[in-house]
């Protein structure tokens, strides 16, 4: 009787996802365990079957689901990093995996007509965080016109979907187009009012602040938010330069990408 050839186990442990250290533009100073820098690995073929996956595409979790695979902190989860941190995230993703350049569809001004351009991502400027918040992680404003000390926090990934989910849910169940986003977002954000926290108070303070004090804050706020300055200076064919807002959606990883 003939041996049979001996099978070797391949070890596929000396295969391992080579990552950087990026930056956070919050420097860390709301998550108790960061130190301002977070080891993000690079993606792979195996993450570009997360942005094919119409499930995830349509559950709008797409993008979570690729976050929470990226980073290397136990404590840190994808819901609760500030939306300019999972911006920047973002941007270092796209810019390592598919390149700086990054080709959009834009509408000329002047003509009314869409063209396409290229975004160079690197050339986005980083915001670092604006002010120090407390021990409680919050942050302190001044309502002139109302003459109320107020504490207030930045919002989170869930933070921001969570608003998003409910607005819609509160327009298709009354059937309206009023959006009610802008105050939700601040009864969101403020947590207290005068030494005041209970929140049915917060949410009709906010609903009789006068525009002003609201122009005020939320200027303030948009002042300190850490991130990327997502809004590029872009030139159209009919020679008009205009600032536009860059888009991150799964075409911004994957631009020619069919689901």
């Amino acid at each position: 009787m003939s041996e049979q050839p001996k099978t070797t186990k391949q070890d596929t442990s000396v295969f391992t996802v080579p990552f950087d250290v990026i930056e956070l533009p919050s420097k860390g100073l709301l998550y108790p365990s960061s130190d301002g820098n977070l080891k993000v690995e690079y993606m792979t073929a195996e993450d570009e079957n997360i942005l094919t996956s119409p499930n995830l595409v349509q559950s709008g979790k797409v993008l979570d689901v690729l976050i929470e695979r990226k980073i290397k902190d136990d404590q840190l989860k994808a819901k609760d990093l500030l939306v300019g941190d999972r911006n920047a995230i973002m941007v270092f993703l796209r810019s390592t995996s598919y390149g700086e350049m990054y080709p959009v569809k834009l509408t000329d001004p002047e003509t009314g007509e869409e063209f396409e351009t290229e975004v160079d991502l690197s050339k986005l400027p980083v915001k670092s965080i604006g002010a120090s918040p407390n021990e409680e992680g919050l942050f302190e404003f001044n309502l002139k016109r109302m003459k109320k000390d107020i504490k207030f926090r930045l919002l989170t990934s869930q933070d921001e979907e969570n608003l998003i989910k409910a607005e819609e849910k509160r327009k298709k169940l009354l059937k309206t187009q009023v959006s009610k986003l802008l105050t939700n977002r601040l009864v969101t954000q403020i947590v207290e009012v005068d030494g005041n926290r209970d929140k049915s108070y917060i949410e009709q303070f906010v609903n009789y602040l006068p525009a002003g004090d609201s122009l005020d804050l939320r200027k303030y706020i948009d002042d300190i938010e850490p991130g990327i300055d997502l809004r590029a200076d872009v030139e159209s064919p009919s020679g008009a330069v205009f600032r536009s807002l860059v888009p991150i959606t799964v075409q911004f990883f994957w631009p020619n990408v069919r689901l």
